[in-house]
């Protein structure tokens, strides 16, 4: 049988396996068998080989953002974070980078030579699952979806051997293998990604927060500015409840809900224009975190998301281009001091981006609904549940019949996070790659017994 060094293991009780199973989102039980904490494709290889002489199936985590179905006893748990290496090849502008590497340590590395990975909006986000999941962040809107900018995937399939995912592959599988890598959650036990980067050529960003009082006028302007701004310019706008004693935020916005504004660039100040002269017609913000020149790390901040494991469970949907219509009844659903709904949020990410052949490398449309709220025990997520419900139900008229499976917090399964004919061929690609079917699927994956 395949033997693991005891150093790559770590039983239920110590302080590695407590590590491995504190994901940052803390909503789902998580008590594997074992966690296995491997630091190279080969060790992966064996972690896999090891569990399926147990009889055991696999499941893989890094930081934990996008956990949702619970991990019990019957499963090895690999935690890929100690696959962390970056490297940057500045000439032909990517980077190669292993699969627990997260986003910050990217950007430190890449932004020496002028460069960016197309990050989402948490600096400790894992540059995997966040690409797998199709990737939407600041940079969307002038570079497209980060599946877009994934060049080849080094993996594990089902059986423990190693393979390379990319569009030149030998194997028809490898290169069917890329296309599920590209936004359908993926297939295989990723070890490494080699993804293209930008030159941005003047990063620019900043957010604003007002009172809830100022909702209306706030997203008034937002929404008139939409049809001004150009694919150089991201927005967020949400109704944000922040935490009681928050030192980031000044006492008159701690505690409460709050109106939240991020907007971000890459080609310098001018992109704002419009939306800074319609917000001329709001009320001043209480807090402007001013429109800026921008690094990686600021671009990080803009959001706001919190650096700490939270119990998250939430939803997010694709829309159409009716969605600033509706913007201002979405966003009210969470305005309400007792809301259980922590945040509601749109974003436009519309764009005329290039995009490669995948499951998921062009946004299925311009605008994206975010809600998330906190699930600590059954009462809690049943009354989260609702609040969803009622974000969702507002934004119906705009609803494009399918879910951004990654904003699904907290889920094991969506079911319209593909269309049917891909979901298929993706669940084609995962039977010949995984036979035993022993490793955990994707959120949109597991979502294909729903449908």
């Amino acid at each position: 049988m395949t033997e693991m060094r005891a150093d790559l293991l770590s039983p239920p009780g110590s302080a590695a396996y407590r590590a491995a199973t504190n994901p940052h989102n803390a909503t789902v039980v998580q008590r594997p068998a074992m966690a296995a904490h491997p630091r190279s494709a080969d060790e992966v290889a064996h972690a896999v080989q090891w569990a399926a002489q147990r009889n055991l199936g696999v499941a893989v985590q890094a930081s934990g953002h996008g956990a949702g179905a619970p991990i019990e006893a019957d499963r090895l748990l690999v935690d890929t974070s100690g696959l962390n290496a970056v490297r940057i090849d500045a000439q032909a502008r990517v980077a190669h980078v292993g699969a627990g590497a997260t986003w910050s340590a990217v950007s430190a590395v890449a932004e020496r030579d002028g460069l960016l990975g197309l990050a989402g909006t948490s600096p400790t986000v894992a540059v995997a699952g966040y690409t797998f999941g199709g990737g939407v962040g600041f940079l969307t809107r002038p570079y497209g979806m980060a599946s877009s900018a994934l060049l080849a995937v080094d993996y594990v399939d089902g059986n423990g051997q190693i393979r390379r995912a990319a569009e030149d592959a030998a194997d028809a599988v490898d290169r069917e293998a890329l296309w599920a890598f590209r936004g359908g959650g993926g297939v295989g036990l990723a070890t490494a990604l080699t993804v293209e980067l930008v030159a941005p050529p003047g990063l620019w960003a900043g957010y604003q927060l007002w009172s809830i009082d100022a909702l209306g006028p706030v997203a008034d302007a937002w929404v008139s500015a939409m049809g001004q701004i150009g694919d150089a310019l991201s927005t967020s706008i949400s109704v944000l409840h922040t935490p009681p004693g928050a030192p980031m935020f000044p006492p008159a916005l701690q505690g409460v809900p709050i109106v939240h504004l991020a907007f971000a660039s890459p080609q310098g100040p001018d992109a704002a224009g419009p939306l800074l002269r319609a917000l001329r017609a709001a009320p001043a913000p209480v807090v402007d975190s001013s429109w800026a020149p921008a690094d990686a790390a600021r671009l990080a901040q803009i959001h706001l998301d919190p650096p700490n494991p939270v119990p998250a469970l939430g939803l997010g949907r694709w829309l159409g281009p009716s969605a600033p219509a509706v913007a201002a009844g979405v966003l009210g659903t969470a305005a309400a001091a007792d809301s259980p709904v922590a945040v509601v949020e749109l974003r436009n990410v519309g764009n005329h981006a290039h995009t490669r052949d995948g499951a998921t490398t062009a946004v299925p449309g311009p605008f994206l609904l975010h809600a998330v709220g906190v699930a600590t025990e059954l009462a809690s997520r049943s009354r989260t549940e609702d609040g969803l419900a009622r974000a969702r139900a507002a934004a119906r008229p705009a609803d494009l019949g399918r879910a951004a499976a990654s904003f699904a917090d907290g889920r094991g399964a969506i079911a319209d996070g593909l269309d049917h004919s891909d979901l298929q061929r993706l669940a084609g690609i995962s039977t010949a790659l995984d036979p035993d079917q022993r490793l955990a699927p994707s959120r949109v994956l597991a979502g294909l017994n729903d449908v």
